[in-house]
C-alpha cells in the first residue's frame, strides 16, 4: 500500500468519522443539555470520539487535509440526496436507500468475520 492509499483509507474510515462526530456533538451540546434524559447508548457511541485529544486531531486534520476535504464533499452530497428523499416523502426511495446500505453493511460485516 502506498502512503497516498493509506492516507485516503484513513481519511475515510478514521478521520471523517471524527469530523462528523465533532460537528454533530457541537450542534447537540450547544443547543440544550436536557437531551441527556432521552439520549441512549447510540448517542454516547456516536459522540464518544468527539472527546478525543484536540492536539492529536488538529495535526491529523491538517496533515491529511486534501483527503479529508474530498470525503467531506462526498458526505455533503450524500446528505443533500438523503435530505431530498426525506423532504419529498419518497417512501420507496428512502426504503431502497436504507435497504441498500443495510445489505452493504451485512456483506462487509460478513467479510470481516471470515
Amino acid at each position: 500500500m502506498t502512503a497516498q492509499e493509506h492516507d485516503r483509507i484513513c481519511a475515510l474510515v478514521s478521520h471523517l468519522p471524527h469530523v462528523i462526530a465533532n460537528v454533530y456533538a457541537s450542534q447537540v451540546y450547544e443547543k440544550d443539555y436536557s437531551f441527556s434524559q432521552l439520549a441512549g447508548s447510540s448517542f454516547r457511541d456516536f459522540t464518544r470520539i468527539a472527546g478525543s485529544s484536540p492536539e492529536v486531531w488538529l495535526d491529523i486534520f491538517l496533515t491529511n487535509q486534501a483527503q479529508i476535504l474530498s470525503f467531506i464533499d462526498e458526505l455533503e452530497e450524500g446528505i443533500r440526496i438523503m435530505k431530498e428523499i426525506i423532504k419529498s416523502g419518497d417512501v420507496d426511495g428512502l426504503k431502497a436507500f436504507l435497504t441498500k446500505v443495510k445489505k452493504l453493511k451485512e456483506r462487509i460485516d460478513g467479510y470481516d468475520s471470515l
